[in-house]
């Protein structure tokens, strides 16, 4: 994958994505245009552990994004691709798994202001 500085958020997509939701064969296929920017979010207490401007986890956090934003996924979903995308862009298993947990949680019991 291939990703930049964005202008408004911190990266953005140079090349359109093509992404499967789900599980492999579900025939959910989406297009994640060039030109997406998102946020790769660490909390500070976590960058040790995982830099937000690892390339390994780019796609992780695009994907994320995405789903979130377009309003078609609820977070739990989201967090599952969240998963997905870090192996597919690279990440290490165990640093992905421990990743996602943490994702998930947040997911789970975020509060919902509305």
């Amino acid at each position: 994958m291939n990703f930049e500085r964005g202008i408004i958020r911190r990266w953005r997509s140079k090349e359109s994505v093509p992404w499967e939701v789900g599980t492999k064969g579900s025939g959910n296929h989406i297009i994640i245009p060039a030109g997406r920017e998102f946020e790769s979010s660490v909390p500070w207490w976590a960058r040790w552990y995982i830099s937000r401007d690892d390339p390994r986890f780019l796609l992780a956090a695009m994907v994320h994004d995405h789903l979130l934003e377009a309003g078609t996924h609820g977070r739990p979903q989201a967090a599952a691709e969240w998963y997905d995308g870090a192996l597919a862009g690279g990440a290490p298993m165990l640093r992905a798994k421990i990743a996602f947990v943490a994702i998930a949680f947040r997911a789970v019991f975020k509060r919902v202001v509305k």
